[in-house]
């Protein structure tokens, strides 16, 4: 009966860890580019500015309406069985404040049936009127659609950047995770040596190893759990499904040439870009405030064919209207708020280059101090593995006690977890000098 139990017990057991095994080879691992492709696709920080972009697109749209033409027709009644007129007319909205109307009319009298036609155009000559002025609310939209473009890009930059980020921070604490799990085996077979020479001083050491060691492990599951939890809701999926990354740390160090890299931001950084066009804006907004100061003149001119009796055959008329507002204070008012809007908008230009140089030229020498932080903690661990290998044996032939050793063991695992950290510590660097340069 022992032995069919035993039999029972190892089969179960043997059941269990084969479908440990198919579910740890059916559970899908994700790489830095699979996270980056899910957020394109599912944030919702990234959706909402797509939604603002298409907004603005439309926006565009609405503008050009200005000059779409339009059709109205009408039909007037003197009682409800003799219609009596019927008018159509076609106007459309010009560049450069050009008006045009098109009339046509029918009328019916004493059942006889008469036409005519009109022709209307009408400009501003003087005190607005011009072809930029007309051009602006367009040139408004295309600049603000530019604008949330570039806002779209650098949103969908910053998103790569923080995916980047929580995913490196995953694969740090997976990795410290793993050193942490080898320091409780080794203080716990510590602990084995130190019973077989039986010191009590080094068996009281040893067992305090191990606590302290497992609080780490603890400690770091804890932190990869809520690293999973970040990167998941960075990307846009649910939570409740924790993101498996793929935790092999891939590590190089990259060369890059600062000065082409500034000189290229410069040219091409999105805030940068932003603030060209607000200068550009604000530029034409100022030349048409100083148009707008100068007394307004208008001109019309109409023509009209008319066949209806007591009427001459055609009509022409021209006007001039002048309109000079008492003291015009508003309009050179606003010709003095848009040459200040234009001045601080170069103001901000100035400020954003700055800036972004700045930004550049910092993230660079941390970058080049962290690659220097990598190869000479590289190269304290294998100075540490040679002192733990000497310790080690001091050890082992009873040369030296418990304390000893184990400093030396804490500080190789210290040294192996810190040059973990520096690793993914310079390609986090990397990744934010990549975001500073624009790529």
């Amino acid at each position: 009966m022992f032995i069919l139990n035993r039999l029972f017990f190892i089969t179960l057991c043997c059941g269990f860890f084969v479908s440990s095994l198919h579910a740890q080879e059916t559970l899908e691992v994700y790489s830095l580019e699979d996270c980056h492709r899910f957020a394109v696709q599912y944030s919702p920080a990234l959706a909402r500015q797509r939604l603002t972009y298409s907004n603005l697109v439309e926006a565009v749209e609405v503008v050009k309406a200005i000059y779409d033409p339009s059709l109205q027709i009408s039909q007037a009644w003197q009682d409800e069985d003799d219609p009596q007129r019927t008018t159509a007319v076609l106007r459309q909205q010009l560049p450069a404040d050009l008006d045009v109307a098109l009339t046509a009319r029918r009328e019916v009298l004493d059942n006889e049936d008469y036409t005519s036609y009109a022709l209307s155009l009408s400009k501003t000559l003087l005190g607005g009127g011009t072809f930029l002025e007309a051009k602006l609310p367009l040139e408004r939209a295309w600049i603000e659609k530019a604008k949330q473009a570039n806002i779209l890009s650098l949103e969908q930059r910053q998103l790569r950047l923080g995916v980047t980020n929580d995913f490196y921070a995953v694969v740090r604490n997976q990795l410290t995770l793993h050193l942490r799990e080898l320091q409780v085996e080794r203080s716990k077979k510590n602990l084995e040596h130190a019973m077989i020479k039986e010191d009590p001083l080094d068996i009281a050491t040893a067992k305090l190893q191990i606590p302290e060691n497992e609080l780490a492990v603890i400690s770091s599951k804890r932190q990869i759990a809520n690293s999973r939890l970040f990167l998941t809701e960075r990307v846009g999926l649910p939570v409740a499904e924790p993101l498996n990354v793929n935790t092999q740390l891939v590590f190089e160090i990259r060369p890059f040439n600062m000065e082409q890299d500034l000189a290229s931001a410069l040219e091409n950084h999105e805030e940068i870009l932003n603030a060209r066009m607000d200068v550009e804006l604000n530029h034409m907004e100022a030349k048409v405030a100083r148009t707008r100061r100068y007394p307004e003149v208008r001109a019309a001119l109409s023509m009209e064919e008319n066949d209806a009796p007591a009427s001459s055959d055609s009509n022409m008329r021209a006007e001039i209207v002048l309109e000079l507002p008492w003291l015009d204070r508003s309009d050179r008012a606003e010709a003095r708020r848009r040459e200040n809007d234009l001045k601080q908008s170069e103001l901000t230009l100035y400020s954003v280059k700055q800036r972004v140089e700045q930004q550049i030229k910092s993230i660079a020498v941390q970058v080049v101090e962290a690659e220097r932080s990598v190869v000479l903690s590289a190269e304290r661990l294998l100075v540490l593995e040679q002192q733990f290998t000497l310790y080690q044996d001091r050890w082992d032939n009873g040369e030296i006690g418990i304390l000893e050793f184990v400093r030396s063991q804490n500080d190789l695992e210290n040294a192996r977890v810190q040059l973990v950290t520096k690793q993914t510590e310079y390609l986090e660097l990397r990744a934010e000098y990549d975001f500073k340069i624009g790529k």
